[in-house]
């Protein structure tokens, strides 16, 4: 998911009127929600979740980026650094070079359909949407692999640290050359150790009588 701004909205967030989910607007008479706190994960799941319009103030870091790629690094992380503590294992990064992708529009993407977006005055640099319209989107979670298979979010947690050999995660067209539409957000891919063969000693007993 990327959200994209690109008109100004004339309002000033100070002289909106204080409430609970951020500061109401007497000129569009909505509240404009502060997400300048919010994970990306939960704009995610804000934006992916509800039918409304939705108007929010947002820091310019939080503007013209795959959000989806944060929360994958995120999980990631989490993830791996029980990995790396508990086996010292191998983890590796394949990266996205975005450069020439950066203004490329994506599928779930969130534009804005009546006002947009302006610097405001306070030193934060934050950024005032208006009339951003909530849109459903496909799942922003990324594809998980374990030793060739697909398997989903809750199999991935209950994987044991201690039982994996390597862990990779690709993004861009690194993930979607391999794994198609389905690795568009991003794939972490999972090689488990091989469990050694037991070998069976058969031994036969005489009974003498």
């Amino acid at each position: 998911m990327k959200i994209i701004i690109p008109k100004p909205c004339h309002e000033n967030w100070e002289t909106m009127t204080p409430e609970q989910k951020g500061r109401f607007c007497s000129v569009c008479s909505k509240t404009v929600r502060d997400f300048t706190d919010t994970s990306d994960e939960e704009i995610m799941k804000t934006f992916s979740n509800s039918s409304e319009d939705i108007c929010g103030k947002f820091y310019e870091s939080q503007i013209n980026r795959d959000l989806q790629y944060s929360y994958i690094n995120s999980l990631f992380t989490k993830f791996a650094v029980g990995f790396i503590i508990t086996t010292g294992g191998f983890i590796s990064v394949n990266a996205q070079n975005s450069d020439s992708e950066k203004n490329t529009n994506i599928k779930g993407e969130v534009a804005p359909s009546i006002n947009g977006v302006k610097k405001d005055t306070a030193n934060y640099k934050n950024l005032i949407l208006g009339g951003i319209r909530s849109v459903k989107i496909d799942d922003y979670r990324p594809l998980y692999v374990l030793d060739g298979k697909i398997i989903d979010g809750n199999q991935f947690t209950e994987i044991d640290p201690k039982s994996i050999k390597t862990m990779n995660i690709l993004k861009g067209t690194s993930a979607t050359s391999i794994y198609g539409e389905k690795g568009k957000n991003g794939v972490i891919v999972i090689t488990s150790k091989k469990r050694k063969k037991e070998k069976v000693l058969i031994q036969t007993l005489e009974n003498s009588f």
